[in-house]
This record gives structure tokens, C-alpha cells and sequence, in this order.
């Protein structure tokens, strides 16, 4: 897995070097004269709570690899603008990993898997050749095999939210008993919004839920 930062809120007005681009432009947001960071720190109770729209004022733009489907799918329940590809494999668990025997049956399964798609993806397309539109045919036929495709199956993710979608995101996942690869990648946003936002993300402890 690896998160990376491809693009976040920037400033384009005078601001002290107590906060962050992000950070600013909240406060700003708030249409309030105290200096902005002395309000973020005053009212970051209201800002994760009742105010929480005020989070809506900066966002970021994180690119997301060798994540699960399963994990790309968490990430689209929170509100984000997502783009995504197939990537190449599957990731496998970290508690098959850690077994050798256990790993060589997950990649035999997933082996099988694919070629079992690619007999059904056949079988589909001649079974619908009364469909006069090739393309409309294709479609529809990977369409019915991508049902096989595993949860584990790799992909690549763009993905940009507000403030309030990424601390959403995190808080959800970021528990000890949540899904193991969406914990760590919980983890991952965590640390790069920290860097981002470290008066609005510094409160979410690792394995903690706020």
C-alpha cells in the first residue's frame, strides 16, 4: 500500500506561520477577526462537532495504490471524489501472509479465480451474439464476469474530500477491531493530514476512535 499526497487547499491571503494553507483557509471561512490559530484551538470542539461544516472550506487530494477493492470501496462510502483503476494482482491479508502454506492457497484461488472469469467473459459474449452491438455486447458480458473479480483484487485510487470527509474516514476506520488493510490505510490518511492540518487531524490517536 502507498498513500501519497497529490494536491491540497492553498492560500491566497496573508496568513500567520501558526497554521497551515487548510487550516487558514477554515478560519477564514468562519468570518471571524481572532487570529486563526487561536480560533481553530478555541473552537475545535464545535469544528468536529455542530460546526463540522466549516471543515467543507479545504479538502485534499490523496492518490491511493495496491489498496483492495474492498478497501476502494470504503473509501467511496465517505463522500469522496473518486477516480479508480484496475491495478496488477491481488493484495493478499496480512494474516495469510504471514503463513506460507496459507498465502500459496489465497494465490491459487486467485489464480483460478481470473481464468474462471475469462472462460465465463467468453461463454457470455457468444451466449448474447444476438446482440447486433459489438461494443453494447462486450459491455454487457464483462459487465456479468466482473462479478467474479475477488475483493482482493488490487486497484489504484485518486481520491479527493473536504476536511470533514477525510476526519470521517478516519474515525471510522481507524479502530483497533475495523477491517485490517482499511485500518492501515485509515492510518496512512491520518499521518499525511496530520502533516496537512496538525490542529485538526492532531487528536486522532492511531487505534483510537475520537
Amino acid at each position: 500500500m502507498r498513500v501519497d499526497l497529490v494536491a491540497a487547499t492553498a492560500l491566497r491571503t496573508p496568513a500567520t506561520e501558526e497554521v497551515t494553507p487548510g487550516e487558514a483557509a477554515i478560519a477564514f471561512a468562519s468570518l471571524s477577526d481572532v487570529p486563526p490559530a487561536v480560533w481553530l484551538r478555541r473552537r475545535f470542539d464545535s469544528l468536529v462537532g455542530a460546526r463540522s461544516e466549516l471543515l467543507e472550506h479545504a479538502s485534499a487530494t490523496l492518490r491511493i495504490q495496491d489498496v483492495s477493492r474492498d478497501a476502494a470501496a470504503a473509501i467511496r462510502r465517505h463522500g469522496l471524489a473518486v477516480s479508480e483503476r484496475a491495478g496488477t494482482g491481488a493484495v493478499t491479508p496480512t494474516a495469510i501472509s504471514a503463513d506460507e502454506e496459507l498465502t500459496r492457497l489465497f494465490e491459487a484461488a486467485v489464480e483460478e479465480s481470473a481464468f474462471v472469469r475469462g472462460e465465463l467473459l467468453q461463454a457470455l459474449e457468444e451466449a448474447m451474439a444476438d446482440e447486433p452491438n459489438v461494443l453494447v455486447r462486450r459491455k454487457r458480458a464483462r459487465e456479468a464476469a466482473n462479478a467474479l473479480i475477488p475483493a482482493a483484487a488490487a486497484t489504484e485510487l485518486v481520491a479527493t474530500g473536504s476536511y470533514r470527509a477525510w476526519r470521517e474516514f478516519i474515525v471510522a476506520h481507524n479502530g483497533r477491531f475495523e477491517h485490517e488493510e482499511i485500518r492501515e490505510l485509515a492510518h496512512a490518511v491520518l499521518e499525511i493530514m496530520r502533516g496537512e492540518a496538525p490542529l485538526l487531524f492532531g487528536d486522532l490517536a492511531e487505534g483510537e476512535r475520537r
